[in-house]
């Protein structure tokens, strides 16, 4: 058992590294996406880039943002995460998993998305109250539900931008931490089931 422990922990360490090093190349693809043949980048790129086609598809694409580096990190975090508590206790229960999984889904999904609503909100918000025609591009895919949401509450008069604006900025930061503490309750739930 003390071996499988072992084995666990080292490959929860690895684990951590090539998520590093997964990273590393997001970041160096922003300045160069095609890295030249025989650089480190182009190094990288051959140790990471298998690995991330697997999550690349136009589902995980919202406009020119492509998520799929994000989802494919989160299962990798999920996994490192089982792989450390395994090797530091010398078991896993259902509970352990599912809190794991439900903390990954949060971390590397949900909380993502309604960061970029939020920043992509506050910039329209900026855009409808000083008039900056360069701002009122920034609208983007990530705030839409929400504004529409909004502005179908508005049934009887057309409210101002800059009111849907600060409206839907408002809900999604509370929703923000609403969600945020359910997932939390959801984990410490999940630890709570029968082994």
């Amino acid at each position: 058992m003390r071996v499988l422990m072992q084995t666990a922990l080292f490959l929860a360490r690895l684990l951590e590294i090539y998520s590093f090093i997964i990273w590393i190349r997001i970041i160096v693809s922003w300045f160069r996406p095609y890295p030249r043949p025989g650089s480190f980048t182009y190094y990288m790129a051959r140790i990471v880039d298998p690995y991330l086609s697997l999550f690349r598809s136009q589902k995980a694409r919202m406009g020119m943002l492509d998520f799929s580096p994000i989802i494919a990190i989160g299962l990798l975090a999920v996994v490192q995460s089982l792989l450390s508590v395994f090797g530091t206790f010398g078991f896993l229960t259902l509970g352990i998993i599912l809190a794991n999984v439900i903390s990954a889904f949060w971390s590397y999904g949900i909380s993502i998305y309604l960061f970029f609503s939020i920043m992509l909100l506050i910039f329209r918000t900026i855009a409808a109250f000083t008039h900056n025609p360069m701002m009122y591009g920034i609208q983007g895919q990530f705030s839409d539900p929400i504004t529409t949401m909004v502005r179908r509450c508005f049934t009887t008069r057309i409210p101002s931008d800059s009111t849907i604006a600060l409206i839907s900025l408002a809900i999604n930061i509370a929703l923000y931490f609403v969600l945020k503490r359910a997932f939390m309750l959801l984990a410490a739930l999940a630890l709570e089931l029968p082994v």
